[in-house]
């Protein structure tokens, strides 16, 4: 179900209250954009080629990749609340949190490319499990850096 205008208008309050409208609000949205991505690539069309089996693999990849939307946005917020923000300068302290976030939107997206890439036949499925387990890695190693920052 797709949510109209005014719940995406309250959704954007939302995130502009916990994230910000700067860094770390960059940082969230570009993980969400590269999700939309892999989504938008996993339900195209499917190619003959691909198995049902193999299509309920991406869609649990998927899955837990939604389940790190929610994480990063934790990550997010609780960065932007330790470190503030200065613009779109990372913050002292808070470069290798912000490294690791945009290294699992980086991986994502290229998870997405793996998507398409096996679709058409030119890649195998494995190569999109091994992108997604990069995201989840980024994603917990930037978990571990903020309970390590709070100790």
């Amino acid at each position: 179900m797709k949510s109209g205008p005014f719940a995406r208008r309250r959704e954007a309050k939302k995130l502009d209250a916990e994230l910000g409208n700067l860094l770390w609000r960059q940082a969230h949205d570009r993980f969400a954009r590269s999700l939309d991505r892999y989504w938008q690539v996993v339900e195209s069309e499917r190619a003959s080629t691909v198995t049902q089996e193999e299509h309920n693999g991406l869609v649990n990849a998927g899955n837990a990749l939604v389940d790190a939307l929610a994480k990063v946005r934790i990550i997010c917020a609780q960065a932007r609340q330790r470190y503030g923000e200065r613009e779109l300068n990372v913050p002292a302290g808070a470069d290798e949190v912000h490294r690791m976030v945009s290294r699992a939107a980086n991986d994502l997206a290229a998870a997405a490319q793996a998507v398409a890439m096996f679709k058409r036949g030119q890649a195998n499925v494995l190569s999109v499990g091994r992108r997604a387990e990069k995201v989840l890695d980024s994603v917990a190693a930037a978990e571990k850096l903020m309970q390590r920052s709070s100790d």
